[in-house]
């Protein structure tokens, strides 16, 4: 454990401004057209909801979501072309990257409304208002619920290359293994320097790795064959929030309250990019270039940063 230390800035910011005022741009993905694609709209800015794109050069087209006033929360890539969104109502958001077309939503069962995604295969995995993790299988169009104890409340959830989902619980600061077949947490790894862990990604090299936005602030990673979790303090409290892994190997992750994004590699050594003042960075993705990709939601941009 300990203090990241900080090098040089690094790379060309780009910044693209959405159309639709006070969007609030908030979640970010790949698409397998090799765009990438957004959510915007909240309740604070009465925005609406849609879903956007933005081209590798920068040009961003907007699709109305039409989800009777949701707020959509998260965005991944799926099979087929498909682009899955959760929301604050009870339904999966579908869009089809090939067509541009939206696809009638997928009602939710008994578990509310769903929070963070993450689609592996055929499967696809949220975080559920009902203290959940939940399955949902797209070719059976089946869901399973499973329920999760008060202090392993999850915050974020990401799917190994076993199938295996790993969630962040911030109430009893831990990162855990979730076994699909016998529906148990079957490992538990508590983070040190007192980190919560909420947003979590899977480095090319298997380690976990997760940002803290509670004070004390800061980034740590997880080595699932020896089970050893390392911290790494962020000074001054720059408020680490998305989290993505690059192709590179490296990790990048935003940093709300300093209005910028950071790379940070193995040995902690963080390089960050130049900041934005209010601009509050939320959600992340890199492209398969290595240039990350991320929401501005207070700018009401989509930033890029060209590292070639």
């Amino acid at each position: 454990m300990g203090s990241a230390a900080l090098a040089a800035p690094v790379g060309a910011l780009k910044q693209f401004k959405v159309p639709t005022a006070n969007s609030d741009p908030r979640a970010i993905t790949n698409g397998s057209d090799g765009n990438r694609w957004f959510t915007e709209g909240t309740d604070s800015s009465l925005a609406p909801a849609k879903i956007g794109r933005v081209t590798p050069a920068g040009a961003i087209t907007e699709f109305d979501a039409d989800c009777n006033f949701c707020i959509l929360t998260d965005i991944d890539q799926g099979p087929e072309g498909i682009l899955y969104m959760t929301s604050n109502n009870p339904i999966l958001v579908r869009f089809d990257v090939d067509t541009q077309t939206l696809l009638p939503p997928i009602d939710i069962p008994d578990t509310g409304s769903a929070q963070e995604i993450d689609v592996n295969g055929d499967d696809i995995w949220f975080i559920a208002d009902s203290n959940s993790l939940v399955r949902y299988t797209i070719t059976a169009g089946q869901f399973t619920e499973f329920p999760l104890a008060f202090d392993k409340s999850p915050a974020d959830v990401v799917i190994d290359d076993e199938g295996d989902p790993w969630f962040t619980a911030p109430l009893d600061g831990t990162v855990n293994r979730f076994d699909p077949e016998t529906g148990t947490v079957v490992e538990s790894f508590p983070v040190p320097d007192g980190l919560s862990p909420r947003s979590i990604t899977i480095a090319t090299d298997g380690q976990l790795w997760f940002t803290s936005r509670f004070v004390p602030q800061g980034v740590g990673r997880l080595d699932p064959t020896s089970g050893v979790v390392t911290s790494f303090l962020t000074p001054s409290n720059p408020g680490p929030e998305g989290v993505a892994a690059s192709p590179d190997g490296s990790i990048w992750f935003t940093q709300t309250t300093k209005g910028n994004i950071a790379r940070i590699d193995n040995s902690g050594v963080i390089t960050e990019a130049k900041a934005v003042k209010g601009s509050e960075p939320f959600g992340i993705t890199v492209a398969p270039n290595g240039d990350p990709w991320f929401t501005m939601m207070s700018a009401n941009k989509i930033a890029t940063l060209q590292l070639r």
